[in-house]
């Protein structure tokens, strides 16, 4: 496309209206310069006479999770922007890969509470865990950016990090099979949502699925412009705590990637709801609420045979300190642990109070918490990667 050479003074986005977020701000002040004419309109008049943008014209073009109309003007908008972001070289390669393409990349994102990233965590498959700094232009990085300073109470936690990965769609979204078209961008958000619960079972670490949305890769149309991805709130409880989550823990987090996928569908199902309840016991904040959440976490994981309740305290004793324990001297520490930690659920479940309301015994036991957080979380990853676990021959030590 010949437009010969623009040059645009970029925005002073510190100056941006509280009435309007950075996506809005940006629109109007590009669009002023196609208003003013000259080489910038020459810019919309160039791609309203392209064959490939007139056959886009009135089609949905899907972003994943959802889809807009085409309009020719927002993307001379985005070009200009994009210009000034990448070079007009690079622009014009991006934008004739698009026109000239049937399929176009997307950012599937989760959104997630609880941790902090330094710097992007690659895992495998392209998903990667992204700090919010590192996440592209959109009204979710500006809102969640934002400092709140509300009268009253505590401020609304926001994600400080992403997971993401990033993969082709078709460019124009059917809307007579939806679903279909988009089955790709489904199934990632699945295994999005698995990798932030499986974060939970990491020593430390709670998180909390926040809002699921795509985006459009910036450098790629319609970039900032293409409105909203649509999405969803995911989160039950909030909680205010956040946990630096390490850039080694890349390995890690894999292996219990792989060992989660060879589980069977049951087994997948009822981790699921374990990992969520481990996740709500570290991030509540009220000490009989984590441990109530953590006990049941751990008896739902370690329990789930025990179709006649026999000696549910002994048993979930004996198997939690012989599945992780690898010296008695180390199992009987287990052991008592484990039988503190039931005691003190049974007290809540059965009564709502710990340790009848004695200031002095909930204090010793809020400090014990960590420990029993992480050895809830340990037991966890154990059963994940356990490969034919046979529970009678583990606590007899046969094998």
């Amino acid at each position: 496309m010949d437009i010969g050479h623009i040059h645009i003074p970029k925005p002073k986005l510190e100056k941006v209206a509280v009435v309007h977020d950075i996506e809005t701000h940006l629109y109007f002040y590009y669009l002023r310069f196609i208003e003013k004419g000259g080489v910038y309109e020459n810019v919309l008049t160039r791609l309203e006479q392209d064959p490939r943008v007139q056959a886009l014209n009135g089609r949905l073009i899907s972003k994943g999770c959802s889809a807009a109309i085409f309009q020719t003007q927002t993307l001379a908008i985005w070009f200009l922007w994009a210009i000034n972001e990448y070079g007009q070289e690079s622009t014009e390669i991006n934008l004739n890969r698009f026109l000239d393409s049937e399929t176009a990349p997307v950012i599937n994102a989760l959104w997630v509470l609880g941790i902090n990233v330094e710097k992007p965590i690659e895992l495998e498959n392209g998903i990667r865990i992204l700090p919010i700094e590192e996440m592209p232009f959109s009204r979710e990085k500006e809102q969640y950016s934002k400092h709140d300073f509300p009268l009253f109470g505590h401020p609304t936690p926001k994600p400080k990090a992403a997971i993401t990965c990033t993969f082709e769609i078709n460019k124009i979204s059917a809307d007579e099979d939806f679903l279909a078209d988009n089955k790709q961008f489904f199934e990632s958000s699945a295994l999005l949502h698995e990798v932030a619960l499986l974060l939970n079972a990491l020593d430390g670490i709670s998180c909390i699925p926040y809002f699921s949305t795509s985006y459009t890769l910036p450098e790629m149309p319609f970039g900032i412009f293409g409105g909203s991805g649509g999405g969803a709130p995911l989160y039950d409880i909030f909680g205010y705590g956040f946990s630096t989550l390490p850039a080694t823990c890349a390995n890690e987090v894999n292996d219990l990637i792989h060992a989660y996928d060879k589980l069977t569908t049951n087994r997948q199902s009822r981790m699921v709801r374990v990992l969520s309840r481990l996740s709500q016991g570290k991030r509540r904040e009220q000490i009989e609420d984590k441990i109530l959440d953590l006990g049941i976490a751990l008896e739902m994981a370690l329990l789930a045979d025990n179709k006649k309740n026999d000696q549910l305290s002994l048993t979930f004793r004996l198997r939690g300190s012989w599945l992780i324990g690898t010296t008695p001297e180390e199992r009987q520490v287990i052991y008592g642990q484990l039988r503190d930690l039931y005691d003190y659920r049974s007290q809540v479940a059965h009564s709502g109070e710990l340790c009848g309301n004695k200031a002095i015994e909930i204090e010793a036991v809020r400090k014990k918490f960590p420990e029993y957080e992480c050895l809830a979380s340990r037991i966890i990853r154990h059963l994940i990667c356990a490969d034919n676990l046979d529970w009678t021959k583990l606590v007899l030590g046969v094998g």
